[in-house]
């Protein structure tokens, strides 16, 4: 005879196989949440992206506009050739005009060519005639304005056009004299040359021979 068995069935093993929970991550309430923080994460993530790749263009510009250098530039004068063209060159001597000569240790000679003009003749008593035609006669000036000079005739050259150095007649009349010159005085007297007709370039020396000044006798 068979016995029938009338215990109950436990109710937890009768709905096992439908009432299985969902994992956490399947449930609706956790998904979309999860959904949307990802979506913006990414979206600020591209936004991020743009912002960085257009705040180097920018640099460049900023550092260039405010650098020295540049500055430097662009200031107007600022450059060393315009500044020394702005500068007035100084005037060479003319005939006419006085002239200071620095003759070294504190002695300082003011000298004016008073005048510049072809002669055939510059002597009364030993007159010859140019070998180039006529004589360039200078009539000079010369002062002492500090310290103590020395005029004389052969501090005195000429060249023509071409560079020919020049012949100086020694016996012109009233010739400058040779010799110290005092502050506040002076000496006057005439320099012939044997020179070819146009310009003439006139160098003056110190006492050492050294070129001092030069001055240019239009032809």
């Amino acid at each position: 005879m068979t016995h029938q068995s009338f215990e109950p069935i436990p109710p937890a093993a009768a709905a096992a196989p439908t009432a299985a929970k969902r994992p956490f991550y399947k449930k609706k309430r956790f998904v979309i949440p999860t959904g949307l923080v990802l979506l913006t994460i990414v979206l600020g993530s591209c936004g991020g992206g743009k912002s960085a790749t257009d705040a180097p263009a920018s640099a460049p510009n900023a550092i260039s506009s405010s650098s020295p250098a540049a500055a430097t530039t662009e200031a107007p004068g600022a450059h060393p050739t315009q500044a020394a063209a702005a500068r007035p060159a100084s005037a060479a001597p003319t005939v006419g005009t006085p002239f200071t000569m620095d003759l070294g240790n504190g002695d300082v000679a003011r000298i004016t060519i008073l005048s510049a003009v072809r002669e055939t003749s510059v002597s009364a008593q030993f007159s010859s005639p140019a070998k180039n035609g006529t004589y360039l006669l200078l009539d000079v000036l010369w002062e002492t304005t500090s310290g103590e000079t020395s005029s004389n005739p052969f501090y005195f050259s000429a060249k023509d056009a071409n560079g020919r150095k020049a012949d100086q007649n020694l016996f012109v009349d009233d010739q400058l004299g040779s010799g110290k010159i005092l502050p506040g005085d002076k000496s006057r007297g005439f320099i012939a040359f044997d020179v070819a007709a146009g310009p003439v370039t006139v160098m003056i020396s110190d006492p050492l021979m050294q070129e001092a000044a030069r001055i240019q006798i239009p032809g």
